[in-house]
């Protein structure tokens, strides 16, 4: 059996210590790469919001390291490719929810043509009136009910699974709150035009984008903290480790 004990917290000491230092490593060491502070502030959120909840999501639990290790980076592959399609496609289901229509979309970058800095954009008339921000935040909707999701299939607490558990984390958890908290975050450092709740307070207000921001983000962020909290020390039967 291989798996990594975190009974002790002085293990956990170690652990987070370790975090903090690659996460302060990190962002210096991007500063030349992405010399843009929201740019910088992504990557950084992609470190605290993905990578570090499941690390830590697969310590507390029994699985053996050699097995969910090759699924980290299954599950980054498939989130890089997947969750620009669903903001994307959640923009363009807004636009027709309020009987508009996309005049120009892409869902995904033009990787094969050397383009990463940039992701998909949906393009459309101006909407006048209260409907106009609706289309803008209709990711975040989509993120709000997939987190909803992952909350009722996390409490019947019966994934044992090394993959699917990791997968519905990541699907239902991890990859929303990261949507919310990244955009909502690069619209508090600067109103970055283009920015989704920057849209919603040219609409609605500064208050009204701001609470549904906020309040979105605290869900988003307590629902990786919660799940962290009571899934542990899974699978039920030992012999899966081995």
């Amino acid at each position: 059996m291989e798996y990594i004990s975190l009974t002790s917290s002085r293990n956990w000491n170690s652990i987070f210590i370790a975090l903090g230092l690659n996460l302060a490593l990190i962002w210096f060491l991007i500063i030349r790469i992405e010399p843009v502070l929201q740019e910088r502030l992504s990557t950084i959120e992609i470190v605290v919001l993905f990578f570090y909840p499941l690390f830590i999501f697969y310590l507390r639990n029994d699985w053996a390291v050699r097995k969910w290790v090759p699924y980290v980076v299954v599950l980054t592959i498939f989130i890089l490719i997947t969750d620009p399609i669903l903001h994307e496609s959640s923009h363009v289901l807004g636009l027709y929810a309020i009987g508009s229509k996309p005049i120009d979309f892409q869902l995904i970058p033009k990787f094969w043509n050397g383009e990463f800095q940039h992701g998909g954009w949906v393009r459309s008339d101006y909407i006048a009136g209260w409907r106009g921000p609706i289309p803008g935040l209709a990711p975040y909707i989509k993120d709000i009910l997939l987190l909803t999701a992952g909350w009722f299939i996390f409490k019947r607490r019966k994934i044992n699974n090394v993959f699917m558990a990791g997968f519905v984390y990541v699907f239902f958890c991890l990859s929303p709150a990261f949507d919310i908290i990244n955009n909502y975050s690069i619209k508090l450092i600067g109103n970055v035009e283009g920015n989704d709740f920057h849209g919603a307070a040219l609409g609605w207000g500064e208050f009204c984008a701001n609470s549904i921001g906020t309040l979105f983000s605290i869900y988003a962020l307590s629902s990786i903290i919660w799940v962290l909290i009571i899934y542990k020390n899974f699978p039920n039967d030992s012999s899966a480790n081995s």
